[in-house]
C-alpha cells in the first residue's frame, strides 16, 4: 500500500523489470512522489550488482531519499522552532509528542538507508568493487546517520555521530579518485560540514573543506564542461562555508550536497 489514502501502487513495483521500474521513478519523481519513487527504484536495481549499476540510478536513489529525509528533517525543525514559541505547557507538550513522532519516522528513514540501500552495495553478494561506487555509497551512509545525530542528544546522538564519523572515514580512505571528481567533492563538503556541525570541530573541518577546494582548483582545467559544471558546483558550495565559517557565528547551517 501507498500514499496517505492508502490507495495500492499501480503499477505495482514488484511486477515490473528494471528498466519499466525506471521509466515509472522518473514519472514519480516529476510528479515529486517520492515515496513511491524510491519503491519504484528499489524494484529498478533489485537483481543488479553495485557495479551494474548506471548513474542514473545510483542518483535517482539518491534524490528519492534524499527529497524524503528533507521533508522530515523541515518538519522537525519547524515543529522545534514552534515549540519554543508555545507558553502554554499543555500545547507545548503536545508538540513535543508530535515531533517525537516526526523524530521516529525520520530515525526509521535512516535505519531502512543504512540497511536496504547502503547494506546491499557496500558488502555481501550484491556489494560493489569500484571504487567510485562504494564511496558513492559510505557517503550516503555517512549522510543520513548525520541527519540521525542532528535531531538526538546524548547516547543516540553519541551513536548516530560515530556510525557517521565510520563511513565517512571509510569512504574518504578511497584514494583513486581524482580531486575533481564530483563524488569526492560532495564527501568532502559533507564530512566537513559533520565536522563542523556535529562534531564541532572547527578547524578540522575547515581544513577538510579547504584541502579538496585546493586540491580540486589546481586541477580544474582538465576538465571538459560538463564536468566542470558539476564539479564547479560542488567548489562553490566548498568556498561558501569556508567564507560563512570564517566570517559567520556559527548560527547559520553549512551548505551540503
Amino acid at each position: 500500500m501507498s500514499g496517505s489514502l492508502n490507495v495500492p501502487l499501480e503499477p505495482a513495483p514488484e511486477g515490473l523489470d528494471s528498466d519499466a521500474a525506471l521509466a515509472m521513478a522518473k514519472v514519480a519523481e516529476l510528479a515529486e512522489r517520492y515515496d513511491e519513487m524510491t519503491q519504484y527504484m528499489v524494484q529498478s536495481v533489485a537483481n543488479l550488482k553495485g557495479d551494474e549499476l548506471s548513474v542514473e540510478q545510483r542518483n535517482l536513489i539518491s534524490v528519492g531519499y534524499k527529497n524524503l529525509m528533507s521533508a522530515r528533517r523541515t518538519a522537525w525543525r519547524v515543529t522545534a522552532q514552534s515549540i519554543d514559541m508555545e507558553r502554554e505547557p499543555s500545547l507545548k507538550q503536545k508538540g513535543m509528542e508530535y515531533q517525537e513522532k516526526i523524530a521516529t519516522e525520520l530515525k526509521g528513514l535512516v535505519t531502512a538507508v543504512v540497511n536496504d540501500v547502503v547494506g546491499k552495495f557496500v558488502k555481501g553478494p550484491y556489494a560493489a568493487t569500484n571504487n567510485e561506487v562504494l564511496v558513492f555509497f559510505h557517503k550516503m551512509e555517512g549522510d543520513y546517520n548525520r541527519y540521525g545525530a542532528e535531531i538526538t542528544d546524548g547516547e543516540e546522538k553519541k551513536e548516530f555521530a560515530g556510525k557517521a564519523e565510520a563511513a565517512y572515514a571509510k569512504a574518504t580512505e578511497m584514494k583513486d579518485l581524482k580531486p575533481t571528481n564530483p563524488i569526492r567533492l560532495g564527501l568532502a563538503l559533507n564530512y566537513s560540514v559533520f565536522m563542523y556541525e556535529i562534531l564541532e570541530e572547527r578547524e578540522k573541518a575547515t581544513f577538510v573543506a579547504k584541502d579538496a577546494f585546493d586540491e580540486a582548483i589546481a586541477q580544474i582545467d582538465q576538465l571538459d564542461e560538463e564536468q566542470y559544471r558539476d564539479s564547479t558546483l560542488i567548489m562553490q558550495l566548498l568556498k561558501d562555508n569556508l567564507s560563512l565559517w570564517d566570517y559567520g557565528d556559527g548560527e547559520e547551517d553549512g551548505h551540503n550536497y
